[in-house]
């Protein structure tokens, strides 16, 4: 049996288990409600023109996937700035940019539909370390959109 205390020097907290149950609802008019967010003072002053803007897509199965992005890159680009996509996905599509971007063409998202480039690379960079050491990575395109 794999001992993982004597190989990381670790003690995992006590663990208890439990049920979640999600919150079922669901939104009437989709664009009303996206823009209304956007324009919230939280948000719309940090966006300045000429910015580009990373919008993370993942794999989920969320409902209305597509028309939300739609609405967003709409929305986005009324403040002038250059939106793109990143696959937010993990290790889905194979771990690859080609498969995660493939998983997105499944989807119906993808450059030609969208009018906005894929940024579908796996490059990371290094953005620090947590308390304990461990290296932080972030996809290096979402990293570097200003």
């Amino acid at each position: 049996m794999f001992n993982y205390k004597q190989k990381y020097k670790m003690t995992l907290p006590k663990m208890i288990k439990v049920k979640q149950e999600f919150q079922k609802y669901s939104i009437e008019n989709i664009k009303d409600h996206l823009v209304n967010q956007i324009s919230q003072n939280k948000v719309s002053p940090k966006i300045k023109p000429g910015m580009s803007i990373a919008i993370g897509v993942g794999s989920r199965g969320i409902s209305h996937e597509l028309e939300i992005i739609k609405i967003l890159i709409d929305q986005l680009k009324k403040y002038g700035v250059k939106p793109f996509i990143v696959p937010a996905m993990g290790s889905h599509g194979g771990a690859t940019s080609h498969g995660q971007a493939a998983i997105l063409a499944g989807y119906g998202i993808t450059e030609k539909e969208l009018g906005i480039p894929i940024k579908s690379s796996m490059e990371t960079i290094k953005i620090g370390n947590t308390k304990e050491g461990v290296p932080i990575y972030f996809q290096k395109d979402a990293f570097l959109a200003v």
